[in-house]
């Protein structure tokens, strides 16, 4: 998996491995669709000096460091809040440690880490799912390769050993078949990647802006070229030279002791032997000799404009005041060019500002999505306006404030996670990586704290003023292994899954009906509130689809006594977020708020939800954000096979067949009066429940409910009832028409239970083991054994009506009728033909028991299930149970399940892509009546 790391707005790191088939309409996603692949690192100690108020102890995060004779450092911080531990091992290695001719090595290596080692060769896969780990992966960018999972404790030193022996024991295990096979893998992943909007972008950039020698000039996925080159030899050596201990961090979070952690990391590592002595550049940092321009064109429903500078490398403070910059100039609807550009001028439907930090050198860039109709030099004028404007007097002391009281929230909320992405195993093993030292995250976030306007404006005049681009880099300790008389033939046992508490869900009612759901959690000082009203975007007709949508987005968009700007502005200085949410059965206010600040943001949580004034500048550009959104999911080929596939299944007019989008005719026809109308008919006490969760209880929360809802009159509105369709006909294929693309997305799929049926919780199961994990029945067949897709899913749908089963499928174009017959071969295992049992049954049990140690490991993971809950009607002691009730499932009940909710005579096919390449392939199959749509769903003219 490649990882694009970005500081792109409120210091975070926005990092995105995005399946096609997600779409995001409400954020601009420029991790991937500016692509540069460099790395967001923590600052060295050459600081600026301290924030007055900045509490550097309220940040920290204890642990202990330890180094192995062999050179490997061990970072510990102790929390027994939760019966795991996150493991991250960090390899300062990434692409900037290639060549020209050998690119692509260091994400190609990470991809063989995953298939076994010397004493574990059934694969890293199988032996993750076996003992439950949660948030596990492995990421490549420029400067480092990491691995990390979350495991429960019980696990812990299985997991240790399988980390060791792939370290240290992995070289005799890499064979040919394995390099072919992982080859074409990444290959696919290549595609998909340029099978995206923008997909090319990233790699033009990089090419352009860094002289051809620069390690940051190719991608660290390389070209299709030299990963076909690549031989046995090579990579072989790849592993000598950049894998050891000494090149190397583990750092462990979670339910463990400094001296247990120091005791099996000793046991495991410490016999492995060292690396090689490695150099390393410390910085190169080009310049422009002059302003560089450049232009492409792609399959993309709207023009984008890409300004780019070089900036300076990772420890540098003035990156951190360059980052700051970058927050005032967008990322908020007060920002500078958000405000300008898609509020004022309406020029842009979306903006973003960053730094791409890097170790030998960064990047500050702008990008703006241009909206339809818009010149593209008019937006690079305004752009530039903006930016000298703010380089020429500085950002205000309350804009800081703002960005710094944001920046600290999300740091805080970071720190609620063990591992993973942001968790504080990951926190601390990039600091020790790129700083030398695990707490340059506290000067990284020192910096910031500290930051002045005039120290702001001074790095941005010395950085942005140069020539940019526009498209549119200690003696060595003497190091040995230790004895050990470790048998590493013998696996360590796995110990029994902990049980897993889920907090009562306490119950109360406000005198106006309003019913109030609370679950205490006390890990960490921030409160969500969710807003849960039981009706969305079933509510919608036909010629108005997508009031339900356009509604729920624009609650948080002004009211009647805060504007727009006023709204964000007051969330921010509170640390607060807010968000809506719309599906077919329920709609959905979501605000995150820090403990301390919980009673104003309630507060502005009502006042968007109560007293919404959808006003008519707002209305226009959220009604143009939804064209643009639609014009995007068209132009992504998962994006437009999940769309279309409802309306097969349903019926374009059924509630669950049209998109809670709209159409772009139904969204025109949308006027205000229909969404406060909208707003009017179903915001009522009686249709919502107010979920809390996290640092508070009922005696605080509910006089402070009372307060701020207690306003809302009684009443309540029965929600539509969703019509019920018949089984579905099948033998039915159709075929959408996407010229040049290198991939087909093949959806199968029917009408399936609703919800609520005795084995759902069994199909769950079932639908995990067929297409819900990496090594699931289906990406074992299409990805692993045979390298034809990067990625697949099997599930059903979550509605509380009828609910659809469903296969997507991204395969390469030139096996697109060879996969539909493998992916209808385990439709038609999973259906009856290959019941789950057995072996592969034991290993999908223990799947899904032990990873539950994590399951709600924040307060997140609460809400969604309370939020389930309420959605499909579940008893209070549903996830008490939850743990007991999955455990206790038969191979009988599994059988049951899958019998009755799969049914392989009724699939609907749907392919999209390059039909001359695959058309008459498809039709040979003989499975039906072929019919070629539109886009828009219709037939299309042959």
């Amino acid at each position: 998996m490649l990882l694009a790391e970005y500081s792109l707005r409120r210091g975070q790191h926005a990092r995105a491995n995005i399946d096609p088939g997600e779409y995001m309409k409400k954020t601009l996603l420029a991790s991937v669709i500016f692509g540069l692949f460099v790395a967001s690192q923590p600052m060295s100690g050459a600081l600026a000096a301290p924030a007055a108020n900045f509490d550097r102890k309220a940040y920290a995060i204890e642990h202990k460091k330890f180094v192995l004779p062999n050179g490997l450092t061990l970072l510990v911080h102790e929390d027994h809040s939760v019966p795991v531990v996150g493991v991250n091992v960090w390899y300062h290695v990434g692409s900037r440690n290639e060549k020209r001719g050998k690119t692509g090595f260091a994400h190609l290596f990470e991809h063989f880490f995953f298939n076994g080692s010397e004493n574990y060769p059934r694969g890293f896969r199988e032996a993750m799912d076996d003992l439950g780990a949660n948030n596990r992966n492995g990421t490549t960018n420029t400067d480092r390769t990491n691995f990390f999972e979350d495991v429960p404790v019980s696990a812990l030193e299985r997991t240790l050993f399988l980390e060791s022996d792939r370290m240290g024991y992995l070289a005799n295990y890499i064979s040919k078949e394995m390099l072919e096979r992982e080859r074409g893998v990444v290959q696919n992943e290549k595609r998909q990647g340029e099978n995206q909007p923008y997909g090319r972008v990233g790699s033009e950039i990089s090419a352009k802006i860094y002289p051809y020698s620069h390690p940051y000039s190719w991608s660290p996925i390389g070209t299709m070229e030299d990963l076909n080159s690549a031989s046995l030899d090579d990579i072989k050596d790849w592993y000598r030279t950049y894998y050891g201990p000494n090149n190397a961090v583990i750092s462990l979070a979670g339910d463990i002791t400094p001296e247990r952690a120091l005791e099996l990391v000793t046991k495991y590592f410490g016999g492995i032997q060292p690396g090689p002595a490695l150099p390393r550049l410390a910085a190169w940092i080009p310049k422009l000799d002059s302003n560089i321009r450049d232009e492409m064109e792609d399959a993309v429903p709207q023009a984008r404009v890409y300004r780019v500078y070089h900036a300076p490398a990772w420890k540098d403070p003035e990156v951190q005041h360059l980052s700051v910059f970058a927050d005032v100039l967008a990322g908020s609807r007060s920002a500078r060019l958000d405000r300008r550009l898609v509020y004022d001028k309406k020029l842009a439907t979306s903006v973003a500002a960053g730094v791409g930090r890097g170790e030998l050198g960064s990047t500050f860039r702008v990008i703006a999505t241009v909206k339809e109709g818009v010149d593209p030099l008019l937006v690079e004028r305004e752009i530039d306006a903006v930016i000298a404007e703010l380089i020429e007097k500085g950002p205000t002391a309350e804009e800081l404030k703002r960005v710094k009281t944001s920046n600290l929230a999300t740091h805080a909320r970071n720190l609620e996670r063990l591992g993973g992405f942001g968790g504080r195993a990951d926190i601390l093993a990039e600091s020790m990586t790129y700083a030398g030292t695990p707490e340059a995250y506290l000067d990284h976030l020192q910096t910031m704290a500290a930051a002045t306007p005039a120290q702001v404006k001074a790095a941005s005049a010395k950085w942005l003023r140069a020539n940019h681009y526009t498209m549119t880099v200690k003696p060595f300790a003497k190091l040995a292994a230790v004895q050990t008389s470790l048998d590493r033939k013998i696996l360590p046992a796995l110990g029994a899954a902990p049980d897993v508490a889920f907090p009562a869900m306490q119950r109360a009612q406000l005198k106006n009906g309003l019913k109030v759901v609370l679950l205490e959690r006390h890990s960490a000082p921030i409160v969500n509130v969710a807003l849960a009203l039981n009706v969305g975007s079933a509510t919608d007709t036909v010629g108005k689809a997508g009031v339900a949508a356009l509604a729920m987005d624009l609650l948080d968009k002004g009211t009647r006594t805060r504007d727009v700007f006023q709204m964000s502005d007051a969330l921010e200085s509170l640390g607060a977020r807010l968000s809506t949410d719309s599906s077919p059965d329920t709609s959905v206010m979501q605000l995150q708020a820090t403990a301390a600040n919980l009673a104003p943001s309630i507060a502005l949580l009502a006042d968007a939800a109560l007293n919404p004034s959808f006003a008519a500048d707002q209305f226009a550009i959220e009604k143009q954000r939804v064209m643009a959104a639609l014009g995007q999911e068209r132009a992504n080929p998962t994006a437009l096979a999940r769309r279309l596939m409802p309306a097969l299944l349903y019926g374009p007019a059924h509630a669950y067949g049209k998109s809670p989008l709209g159409t772009d005719a139904s969204v025109a026809a949308i006027t205000r009066d229909d969404l406060a109308q909208w707003h009017a008919s179903w915001f009522k006490p009686g249709n919502a429940t107010i979920i809390v969760t996290g640092d508070t209880t009922l005696e605080k929360v509910l006089p402070v409910l009372e307060a701020n809802f207690g306003r809302w009159q009684a009443g309540s509105a029965t929600p539509p009832q969703v019509a019920e369709v018949p089984r579905t006909s099948g033998k039915r294929v159709y075929l959408v028409d996407r010229p040049n693309a290198p991939q087909s997305v093949i959806v199968a799929a029917h009408v399936t239970e609703a919800s609520g049926q005795p084995e759902d919780l069994a199909i769950q199961t079932v639908m995990q083991n067929f297409g819900g994990i990496a090594t699931s029945r289906l990406n074992r067949n299409l990805r692993l054994d045979k390298h034809w897709s990067y990625g697949t899913q099997g599930m059903v749908t979550n509605m509380r009506g009828q609910r659809a089963f469903m296969v997507v499928a991204p395969v390469q174009t030139d096996k697109t009728r060879e996969a539909m017959l493998e992916v209808a071969k385990e439709i038609r295992g999973v259906a009856g033909e290959r019941p789950l049992a057995g072996d592969e049954y034991q290993s999908v049990m223990r799947y899904t028991t032990a990873r539950l140690a994590g399951r709600f490991s924040t307060i997140s993971a609460l809400e969604n299930a309370a939020l389930t809950s309420f959605t499909l009607g579940l008893p209070d002691d549903y996830w008490s149970r939850y743990a007991a009730s999955l455990r206790a499932l038969s191979e009988p009940q599994l059988a049951a399940a899958s019998s009755k909710f799969v049914r392989p005579g009724e699939l609907v096919w749907l392919v999209v892509g390059d039909l001359r390449k695959m058309e008459k392939n498809v039709r040979e199959l003989n499975w039906g009546e072929v019919m070629v749509l539109n886009p828009d769903g219709t037939p299309a003219a042959r």
